[in-house]
């Protein structure tokens, strides 16, 4: 029996959705310092998986409308494949996640 596992990297791709302007504007308007305004995604398996309008959602990494991520951070590896990740988030749509 072949016990051995294969491991799948990891990203998080993270997005200031005010493209700096909330690092410049929110001391004025708010009295206090907000570095951005954040969006996350998840790159794995070769794909960028995020939530928006229509629920989960996927593409090419860095082929979201918001362009290139401002900060890419290595979350390590993951030995879940493919096939049950995608069912899983499948399961999310059909419940949780449901629009």
């Amino acid at each position: 029996m072949d016990t051995s596992s294969t491991a799948f990297p990891v990203q998080l791709y993270i997005y200031d959705l005010s493209k700096g302007m909330a690092r410049q504007l929110s001391p004025i308007m708010l009295g206090k310092q907000l570095d951005g305004i954040w969006h996350t995604s998840l790159v794995v398996y070769g794909e960028e998986f995020f939530y928006g309008g229509v629920g989960i959602s996927s593409c090419p990494p860095g082929g979201t409308m918001l362009g290139p991520p401002d900060k890419v951070v290595e979350l390590g590896n993951t030995e879940v494949n493919e096939e049950i990740f995608m069912d899983y988030l499948s399961s999310l749509g059909e419940t949780t996640y449901r629009k």
